[in-house]
């Protein structure tokens, strides 16, 4: 899944949970491995590598490596945009982005893991990898499932709050 989708499931668990940040985070953290098992489509990433047996040690700044970072952060950053829009108060609004984050972080933990290959690293990295779908969708089958999937988590958690 692209983050925003994460962040748009992290930030409805969160919303459950408005004055209970260790259950929005929890919960955020778990929806990422739970949506993650479902058929989806990642947009390809020109220089870092994730997954088994991404190895990252060696990356160094160049054109590729920027376009990554620039398409990941406005990805992330869209994704806690639209959390907050649709799901945050005055009053929730931090832990919205907690749960938001939460949902999000899994993903630069597989990074993290490819440059720093250790525990606890290495458990949450074969985790993600096993329960990660092995079926991958068409951009655009995988990128409208997407949209509708995060609409419909949306609408469900609008009528349970």
């Amino acid at each position: 899944m692209i983050l925003s989708t994460h962040a748009i499931v992290g930030g409805a668990i969160a919303s459950l949970f408005p004055s209970d940040p260790l259950n929005a985070a929890v919960f955020g953290f778990a929806s990422h491995f739970a949506i993650d098992a479902i058929p989806h489509w990642d947009y390809p990433l020109r220089s870092i590598s994730v997954g088994k047996g991404a190895d990252n040690q060696r990356l160094r700044l160049s054109q590729a490596v920027m376009i990554d970072v620039m398409c990941v952060g406005t990805d992330a950053c869209a994704g806690l945009a639209l959390a907050s829009w649709l799901f945050a108060t005055n009053a929730s609004a931090w832990v919205i982005t907690l749960g938001a984050l939460s949902a999000m972080v899994p993903d630069p933990l597989q990074l993290a893991h490819s440059i720093y290959p250790r525990e606890p690293l290495v458990t949450v990295q074969r985790f993600h990898g096993w329960i990660h779908s092995k079926r991958k969708l068409g951009w655009k089958l995988g990128l409208s499932s997407q949209i509708v999937f995060a609409a419909a988590v949306s609408a469900l958690t609008e009528t349970v709050r």
